[in-house]
């Protein structure tokens, strides 16, 4: 990544930069690392201790899951004909003498024609999100996209949503004092305290806590087990075969269910590619890959800033015109708030403090959607000329009078598949080991590369693995070929991950590329690549290979007005 002097981003999606070569390393030397000691915390003595860390299998699964209990039973659930129900299946799928069940909520955009062509199952990626909710928000869109060829049908996977969502806590109000107390964010330092420690501590803490009020769910919500959830909905549907759109980790549980069930891939789309190699390998590597262009999308937005002008965009409207100023002002205001944060308490925004991490992590929030950056660099030029940070807070950050939810708002399930899916190497479990490769890999990104590496600590103190993980092989000969779209430049999902797998499926896979800024190919809308999409799902016809579409329009299309 550039020190902002080059205003052109990287489109080819093929840089490897010396900050990321680890990153880089995918097929090769995957082995598995099992956990050997943890941090002891004399602060959590009233805490039950820790399960062993102890890997199952994770060569090809069984193929013979215990059968399904559930039907489905569609009840009206929205507008446009959307309907809901309950489905319910085995806890564990592979072990008939546990009886336990979980329930799914799965939600169905019907046809718009009059023969569907049965159910296009989507995930929105994750690991946590919720699938309900991404047909309320985005069934129409994808149904426009195929014609109202097919239902549009999602789940919210277990541990997520209305799916048995993961507890770590007691009560809401338990859930707000771990959240205001829990870590460094609003406590006064303390006199030859490591803040360090003290986060690791909370992490550890937060982990036992998810063990407690979750219990034995905490070992069935791999990706494995959701993709065994994926077919047994196939199953009920009387579908002989998935028909299945995958974003971001979505593709994960894509790439685990084909290679785990290859006789029964119809067509498939896994779209914001994230490496399963990575994701079921170590958890700093995994998320030093997926930042190989986070920076440049940053970089993306200054030079689309300055080609727009000052009429559309704001932050143009600067007095020095050397290439790469936008991004130069962005780097300096981050790093002025790291010294000296802004209190606000505002009518509109509410109050709060806005330092240059949160600012980061609003950049890096904004950069998945390139539809936000006009009114993102709006809210900019308020705070970098006038000093008002009313937009900035209003649009993006979370209200602290806010903050005390009505009910406890799971959001642990990311780290409960993530942890239990990941594989990391034994010096990545202790804080020392952790922290040390931190500090070299966060150089991958200014933007986010400590911030989203330290978080993922509770992976290394995670109480709980899974009953059955799938970490490859991922090269199976598939009943069908499936489709693969990658961003040139995602914040999220490098293009060289989408190019990577197309390579490890051996002629099983086909990779669209979308010359485009964000996190998936919604990001911006692209005319080519729905038409491509259509072709694939509605009649079969792959792209051709190393087919390129480009997005339509511009990043900043009218002037974008201060608010």
């Amino acid at each position: 990544m550039s020190n902002g002097e080059s205003t052109t981003p990287l489109v080819s999606g093929r840089r490897a930069e010396p900050a990321v070569n680890m990153a880089l390393r995918k097929i090769n030397n995957f082995t598995s690392h099992p956990p050997t000691r943890r941090i002891a915390l004399v602060s959590l003595l009233l805490l039950v201790g820790l399960l062993p860390f102890t890997f199952p299998p994770t060569s090809e699964s069984p193929s013979s899951p215990l059968p399904s209990t559930g039907k489905l039973q569609w009840k009206q659930c929205g507008p446009d004909g959307l309907v809901c129900s309950k489905f319910v299946v085995p806890l564990d799928h592979l072990n008939a003498s546990n009886t336990r069940t979980i329930a799914l909520w799965v939600i169905k955009l019907p046809a718009t024609t009059r023969t569907s062509l049965g159910p296009l199952f989507i995930n929105p990626g994750g690991p946590g999100a919720s699938g309900v909710n991404d047909v309320r928000d985005r069934g129409k869109l994808i149904q426009g996209i195929v014609r109202g060829r097919y239902d549009i049908v999602s789940w919210d996977p277990r541990g997520v949503g209305e799916s048995e969502p993961i507890k770590c806590f007691g009560t809401a109000f338990e859930q707000k004092m771990f959240n205001a107390y829990g870590g460094a964010s609003g406590s006064p330092p303390t006199k030859g305290v490591d803040p360090m420690k003290n986060y690791a501590a909370y992490s550890e803490l937060l982990a036992k806590m998810c063990e407690k009020y979750s219990g034995d769910l905490l070992k069935y919500i791999s990706t494995a087990s959701v993709a065994r959830d994926l077919d047994a909905l196939r199953e009920a549907f009387g579908q002989e075969v998935t028909n299945y759109w995958g974003f971001s980790y979505g593709t994960v549980l894509g790439a685990t269910y084909v290679n785990m069930f290859p006789e029964r891939v119809g067509r498939v789309i896994l779209d914001g590619v994230v490496d399963p190699i990575d994701f079921t390998g170590d958890i700093i590597e995994s998320y030093v890959g997926s930042m190989l262009h986070t920076d440049d999308v940053i970089e993306g937005f200054g030079y689309e800033c300055e080609k727009a002008g000052p009429s559309r965009c704001p932050l143009a409207n600067y007095t020095d015109r050397q290439p790469g100023y936008v991004l130069r002002q962005i780097k300096d205001t981050v790093e002025a708030l790291k010294w000296d944060p802004i209190v606000y308490v505002d009518k509109e925004a509410g109050y709060g403090v806005m330092s240059g991490d949160d600012l980061a992590s609003i950049l890096f929030s904004a950069s998945d959607d390139p539809s936000v950056w006009p009114e993102l660099a709006s809210a900019l030029a308020d705070l970098m000329y006038d000093s008002n940070v009313t937009s900035l807070a209003k649009r993006w950050k979370r209200k602290d009078e806010e903050s005390c939810p009505a009910k406890i708002v799971s959001r642990e399930a990311r780290y409960g598949v993530t942890c239990t899916d990941a594989n990391s190497k034994p010096e990545h479990l202790t804080l020392e080991g952790f922290l040390k490769d931190v500090e070299e890999a966060s150089s991958v990104s200014w933007i986010a590369g400590y911030s989203w590496l330290i978080e993922n600590y509770i992976c290394s103190v995670w109480p709980v693995r899974a009953a059955e993980r799938y970490a490859g092989p991922w090269n199976k000969t598939l009943n069908n070929k499936i489709m693969l779209i990658g961003n040139t430049l995602d914040p999220e999902a490098p293009l060289e991950s989408a190019q990577l797998l197309e390579d490890i499926m051996e002629g099983n896979a086909v990779l669209l590329t979308q010359v485009g800024y964000g996190h998936c190919s919604y990001a911006q809308k692209s005319k080519c690549t729905d038409e491509a999409v259509y072709e694939y799902l509605v009649n079969g016809q792959l792209p051709e290979l190393r087919k390129r579409c480009e997005v339509d329009g511009s990043v900043f299309p009218e002037i974008a007005s201060r608010i």
